[in-house]
């Protein structure tokens, strides 16, 4: 079977939208893109995280559970099944856009936090897809520019 394209009746309106596939067992992906948050629809409010980097400066990774915990089962009260959160990316450069979403600049307290918090997000049967895993210092122009670099540089600064 070929699975043909049809208006996207039923979206919530945040980030994306797959109609569902009945033959398949599939339900329709409602997703939001927020990390700190459900992203969408604004008319019924949601409650907005401290910044990743606030939650990793307490290291406490039961904190960034439950926060993600309490996101996720405002998103699956919504409709929405996929959340892309999780910013893992490192602090490596002040100049980022993006460091309020990242855990800080330590690898093992980045990952706890992080890991931690899209466990508690996925506790309540929403998927949580990690995004920006590394490398991704750079808003202003970001599909400009390259950022070639080498295998062992790379893991030696953030892999």
């Amino acid at each position: 079977h070929r699975e043909r394209p049809r208006h996207v009746a039923g979206a919530l309106g945040s980030a994306g939208y797959g109609p569902a596939i009945a033959r398949l067992g599939l339900p329709a992906l409602q997703e939001s893109d927020a990390g700190l948050g459900v992203a969408k629809p604004l008319r019924l409010g949601a409650t907005a995280l401290p910044s990743g980097l606030a939650t990793a400066a307490s290291f406490d990774p039961a904190i960034a559970y439950a926060g993600g915990a309490m996101i996720g089962g405002e998103a699956h009260r919504r409709g929405f099944n996929i959340m892309l959160a999780g910013g893992v990316d490192l602090v490596r450069d002040p100049r980022n856009g993006r460091n309020f979403e990242y855990a800080g600049e330590d690898p093992l307290l980045a990952g706890t936090i992080a890991g931690n918090a899209v466990a508690g997000i996925q506790s309540q049967h929403v998927v949580a897809t990690v995004k920006h895993y590394a490398f991704n210092d750079l808003e202003t122009a970001r599909t400009e520019l390259s950022a070639n670099i080498g295998h062992a540089a790379a893991r030696e600064s953030d892999l």
